[in-house]
């Protein structure tokens, strides 16, 4: 799935479709937004030794992983506690 500057990969896809509301996908998809206008205003939460730069940003209800891309973002896994 890409949407403006951002690829979602397979897990993240899922997840979105199984979010119970709409204003659900909408709060997940404002956080990609915040992430993809500045990727790197989130923590690098990568494991030691890794050469994959992996970031986190959480909302009120919802996180997300990531990892910038030139430009852009790949959302790996979407978390949603609402």
């Amino acid at each position: 799935m890409h949407r403006h500057g951002t690829v979602f990969e397979e897990l993240a896809v899922e997840v979105m479709a199984e979010l119970p509301t709409d204003e659900a996908r909408y709060e997940v998809l404002a956080l990609v937004d915040i992430a993809r206008r500045d990727p790197y205003a989130f923590p690098d939460v990568r494991d030691t030794g890794s050469v994959e730069e992996i970031r986190e940003a959480f909302g009120s209800t919802c996180w997300i992983q990531y990892m910038p891309h030139a430009g852009a973002i790949e959302v790996r896994e979407i978390g949603w506690a609402g």
